[in-house]
């Protein structure tokens, strides 16, 4: 459920509240019943009542299928052993190709994105390089080096490894680290 469908929510339980209490309060008679025929009589024809009621008719059923939506499982890679299996998300695979890659001479930044492709994966890097290196040569380093990484650290092989050198620059992205 995403911040609009909770914010929506949240003012939806608090006015489904607010009439909760009010048919409380008139179910003990602590509010006189002329108030609240009163109060029904004066909507009577009013064309923004109806206006109010379908809006939060269309908010109910927002949030009926909000709550009835599954939630894909992330993708994962399966190995399968005498023990049971292993599922390794794709999330983990970005953060160890993400790790390889920082760490190669010339790299100033690095985006990595993976998805599932057939029988391996398919890995697509945005890179950031130093002026001072051989743009090409970086490239390659950074698709042997995250090939074998992958395929000696999560057993499996890479359909393709992509790199897009998005900037040439010497600016360091320094990741900020609380203490």
């Amino acid at each position: 459920m995403g911040i609009i469908d909770r914010i929506i929510l949240s003012i939806y339980t608090f006015l489904l509240a607010f009439l909760s209490v009010a048919a409380i309060l008139l179910s003990l008679r602590l509010i006189p019943l002329e108030l609240a025929w009163t109060s029904l009589a004066y909507m009577y024809g009013q064309w923004e009542a109806s206006l109010v009621g379908a809006v939060f008719f269309l908010l109910s059923i927002r949030l009926l299928l909000a709550g009835l939506r599954s939630h894909k499982a992330k993708d994962t890679i399966v190995h399968h052993n005498d023990l049971g299996d292993v599922h390794i998300s794709l999330d983990a695979v970005e953060n160890l190709i993400e790790k390889v890659a920082r760490h190669i001479r010339g790299v100033r930044g690095i985006k990595v994105k993976v998805a599932l492709a057939g029988q391996g994966i398919s890995v697509k890097l945005k890179a950031v390089v130093s002026p001072e290196s051989h743009v090409p040569t970086v490239a390659g380093e950074i698709q042997n080096r995250v090939h074998e990484y992958v395929k000696n650290t999560v057993g499996i092989e890479l359909a393709d490894v992509r790199v897009m050198v998005e900037n040439i620059s010497n600016d360091f992205k320094t990741k900020q680290r609380v203490e």
